[in-house]
């Protein structure tokens, strides 16, 4: 009967109805779809429905808008395009928001997190992993699944914190993850890594206690699996780490020396090789008596198998040509065998020399700071034991440093300061060595950068920089006045007698040397009546005067002084006569001098360094 088929359709479409409402209130569109379209078909004039699924028809819009912006940001990501990626998510965000679907929307969320990770903004990226986080944990018994998205949302959030080096909030939110695991069955390779970044940010925090509590279960579990030997070597290393800052040594070298053979059996896999080489430098601070306080005490860190490591370290850095574990590795090696005793014998000594032997081909300008500052070091030390030697040559040494203020000078490495104050030290070993060497130094770079030395130890206010400006001005008075620069080596002489004249302890010989040498130099470049109050000075020093170069000095400004009474005694002619008259006085002075000059000089520059050398040494 119709009446009573249309009662039956009107049934059937509310049921319809309720269900596709239901669906679209679960945010099931596509069925809701079906259903509203059936409960239409069975009863068109329902206003009810006829409003929902309009209601429906623009959610389904919308949710396409959502998906169509979601693709669109997407693409973006993936060329790296960040910020049009943001926008089209923020556009997706706002469509996700009038379709009230919770899930989508903290997946959204969650998508702008991401992005803003990549973009190095891990605030906003904190504040939307946040937002996902709450709308991801809905309702009181979460599924499996539900609790999985959390912990990967709290992972996550806890590499931000760390970045933001919100140590605190970090360890906050891995505690949390560590509650939560038991419920995340599908998490379960995950564990040695959750527990591995607990104890790398309860090290970094100083909780050494609650480090070693984590690392030690993730270095169990990790072991424990097949798969995650990377894991394992990190907690290991951190473990090491942590037991030696929290004053445990040799629990730190037990861990290490379990380690590194299980590191070396896979180093041909580059993670593999990478954590080698940590867990190699952080045994090599351990070994290292300079650093490390137990090393003197205890015998784990002494003996021939602790020596012969350190030969295997050295010479797997130097394989690899990693230059910083190469550094690092002679340091600690240099003061391993230092540290054995003081040893007279050749062989020791000659292990010591081979231990720093890469500071010959090691260039200290491509450096950072600390390793270059490691290698000026061990090359100091170099050079002190070569010049301790009595058959070495101290050319040697010379050429050493010489290389490394040559490499000093490029650009790059180390920071200006750090590269200066390397420049110094190099400097002032180079002046030790020469400045009491009784050669004349034959070497151009050599003395040029002796000449360099000055300006360094010039800057340094104390006793020992003042004896020894006043030995080594002498020497590059020679120099400069040997290759022509007067001006320069008179400068330097003067100098030095300023400096003898105000020491407390009055060095006459050197005064006396100093003198000579500047009276000789005044005398060449015409500066008479200078030369003429240093020779009153020397006369008047309490020092035997009857000295054969001290007698041709004398004779040489005495002919000097003659010279030019004689010019100025002649009649001046007219004006410019009298010019004329004057430049040939001058050119004829400047003639004799040059004659001189030639003449005497030489031999006289040679009885001077002579003297000298016997002062020094007598």
């Amino acid at each position: 009967m119709p009446g009573e088929q249309q009662r039956e359709n009107q049934v059937l479409a509310r049921a319809y109805y309720f269900r596709g409402f239901a669906y679209l209130k679960l945010g099931t569109l596509l069925q809701a779809q079906q259903d509203f379209r059936r409960a239409l078909e069975l009863n068109p004039e329902d206003e009810t429905v006829q409003n929902d699924y309009r209601e429906l028809l623009v959610a389904l819009q919308a949710d396409q808008r959502v998906k169509q912006f979601l693709a669109t940001s997407m693409k973006f990501f993936q060329a790296g395009n960040y910020k049009a990626a943001v926008e089209a998510c923020v556009s997706a965000l706002r469509e996700s928001q009038a379709l009230q679907k919770t899930e989508l929307t903290g997946l959204i969320h969650g998508n702008l997190a991401a992005i803003y990770v990549k973009m190095k903004d891990d605030a906003k990226a904190i504040d939307h992993y946040k937002r996902t986080m709450l709308l991801t944990r809905c309702g009181d018994k979460p599924t499996a699944a539900q609790n999985e998205r959390v912990y990967d949302i709290l992972d996550s959030l806890a590499g931000c914190y760390s970045r933001k080096r919100d140590y605190s909030s970090a360890l906050s939110v891995i505690e949390d993850q560590i509650k939560l695991f038991p419920s995340c069955p599908e998490r379960k390779d995950r564990e040695a890594m959750m527990y591995l970044n607990g104890g790398r940010i309860c090290y970094t925090m100083g909780r050494y206690a609650r480090a070693e509590e984590h690392l030690e279960k993730g270095h169990s579990v990790a072991q424990e699996a097949s798969n995650q030997l990377d894991i394992a070597l990190n907690c290991a290393y951190w473990l090491g780490k942590s037991f030696a800052k929290n004053s445990l040594a040799e629990e730190a070298m037990k861990t290490l020396d379990s380690a590194i053979p299980a590191a070396e059996k896979e180093a041909d896999t580059a993670t593999i090789a990478d954590l080698l080489e940590k867990l190699l430098l952080a045994r090599l601070d351990l070994l290292d008596p300079e650093t490390n306080a137990s090393s003197s005490q205890s015998s784990t860190f002494k003996g021939q198998l602790r020596e012969s490591q350190l030969w295997q370290t050295l010479e797997f850095f130097e394989e690899k040509r990693q230059v910083c574990g190469h550094v690092r590795a002679a340091e600690v090696l240099f003061n391993f065998l230092k540290a054995k005793g003081e040893s007279k014998s050749e062989e020791d000594r000659s292990e010591m020399i081979r231990a720093v032997a890469l500071v010959d081909c090691v260039d200290i300008g491509k450096l950072s700071a600390v390793d270059a500052t490691s290698l000026m070091r061990l090359a100091v030390a170099k050079v002190d034991m070569m010049i301790s030697q009595s058959s070495s040559d101290p050319g040697n040494a010379k050429e050493l440093l010489a290389k490394l203020l040559r490499e000093l000078e490029l650009p790059g490495g180390a920071d200006p300061s750090c590269r200066q104050k390397l420049r110094g030290t190099a400097l002032h070993k180079l002046v030790e060595i020469c400045v009491y060497d009784e050669g004349e130094e034959s070497d151009d770079e050599v003395r040029n950068l002796l000449e360099a030395a000055v300006d360094v130890i010039r800057d340094e206010d104390e006793t020992t920089s003042k004896e020894t400006l006043v030995v080594l001005l002498p020497k590059i008075g020679r120099w400069k006045a040997a290759r022509g620069d007067l001006v320069g080596a008179e400068e330097a002489l003067e100098e030095s007698v300023e400096l003898l004249r105000g020491a407390p302890d009055l060095d006459v010989h050197r005064l006396f040397e100093s003198l000579v040498g500047l009276c000789v130099i005044q005398i060449r470049l015409g500066m008479l009546e200078e030369a003429t109050q240093v020779m009153k000075e020397i006369e008047a020093l309490p020092i035997d005067q009857s000295t054969n170069e001290l007698a041709i000095v004398k004779d040489r400004l005495e002919v000097s002084m003659a010279a030019v009474r004689k010019a100025t005694q002649k009649k001046k002619p007219p004006l410019y006569e009298s010019n004329h008259s004057t430049s040939s006085s001058h050119s004829f002075l400047c003639g004799v001098s040059q004659l001189w000059w030639g003449r005497w000089c030489g031999p006289l520059v040679a009885c001077i360094a002579a003297v000298v050398v016997a002062l020094l040494f007598t």
